[in-house]
């Protein structure tokens, strides 16, 4: 089986639990199980418990002995640099609702590296043998927390001067995870085996609980949400990877290398940015809409970047 239909079959195994996951939490509010005033209380507990876990998790278990591609950094920060710059100064000028404007300035900045990127990269290279992807990931993660952070924060607190943002950003749940495990792991603290488990626990449920969620909140696209929708999903899935995955050929990168500056740009928007938008006052209905499209779309659209940059001998 080629690589392409590999991937096919990945991101189909990738999307297809977290669609069962929106539509159980849909089918439980139309039932009366749950409410969605009532999930808007316990959104609050993924933000400040369960996603703050999740990055901790995901930073305390990086291993910085390995050797790494510094070009391969490079590139990547200077292209999350300028995607995030381009999403703050172009989304507000399309799109004057400040709260949808954060919500899709989230979304194009803020791809589902590990969980989506990671499944798809394993298909095409086989387990244990995508070193840059992770190794890239050990990056990825922090960076596209931090700048979401940096979005939704401007738009909460209307542009801040530098200093107040950036204490605003360092009080964010998901940054005090992260530094978090920045700091016991470079102190070499053995974390107690009972608190590892809770921690792992409750990293290894937010997607779950987080897809369902999702799903308890949807809604119909009104016509007011589809040109964001649309611009969003424009933004995420076409212009982002069709920009910076030209530049990473034309700069030399391929392979494996490629494919994880692949997974970084070309994966659906991050389920975390739902009740992270929740929480920090953007439109959280508009970037639970996002989530849910982008990510069945990717099915499509992964395929068409592994067939595009597999036919030009570059994965």
């Amino acid at each position: 089986m080629s690589i392409v239909s590999l991937s096919f079959f990945a991101a189909l195994r990738v999307v297809l639990p977290m669609a069962i996951l929106m539509l159980i939490g849909y089918f439980s509010r139309s039932r009366g199980l749950i409410d969605r005033t009532s999930m808007k209380k316990f959104d609050s507990i993924l933000f400040y418990v369960f996603m703050p876990c999740l990055l901790f998790k995901n930073v305390y278990e990086i291993d910085f002995s390995v050797k790494f591609n510094h070009q391969l950094f490079l590139f990547a920060a200077l292209c999350l640099t300028v995607n995030f710059l381009v999403a703050i100064f172009l989304t507000p000028r399309v799109i004057k609702d400040s709260k949808k404007a954060a919500s899709v300035e989230q979304a194009i900045v803020r791809g589902n590296y590990i969980l989506f990127g990671v499944a798809v990269s394993e298909a095409i290279y086989g387990e244990g043998k995508i070193g840059a992807v992770i190794l890239l990931g050990t990056f990825v993660v922090p960076a596209i927390n931090i700048l979401s952070a940096v979005i939704l924060e401007m738009n909460r607190s209307g542009r801040a001067n530098p200093f107040k943002l950036f204490i605003a950003v360092l009080k964010n749940p998901m940054i005090i995870g992260a530094i978090a495990a920045f700091i016991v792991k470079g102190l070499n603290i053995i974390i107690p085996v009972p608190i590892w488990s809770v921690i792992r626990s409750l990293s290894n449920s937010t997607t779950t609980v987080s897809f369902i969620s999702l799903g308890i909140g949807l809604e119909m696209i009104s016509k007011g949400e589809m040109k964001p929708l649309i611009f969003a999903i424009v933004m995420r899935m076409i212009f982002v990877p069709g920009v910076f995955l030209t530049s990473g050929a034309i700069f030399g990168f391929k392979g494996d290398e490629l494919c994880a500056l692949m997974v970084m740009f070309a994966a659906p928007t991050a389920v975390a940015s739902y009740p992270m938008a929740v929480a920090m006052g953007a439109d959280g209905e508009l970037a639970g809409q996002i989530v849910c499209v982008t990510t069945i779309l990717s099915i499509l659209t992964m395929f068409l970047w592994v067939f595009s940059l597999g036919s030009l001998g570059l994965l």
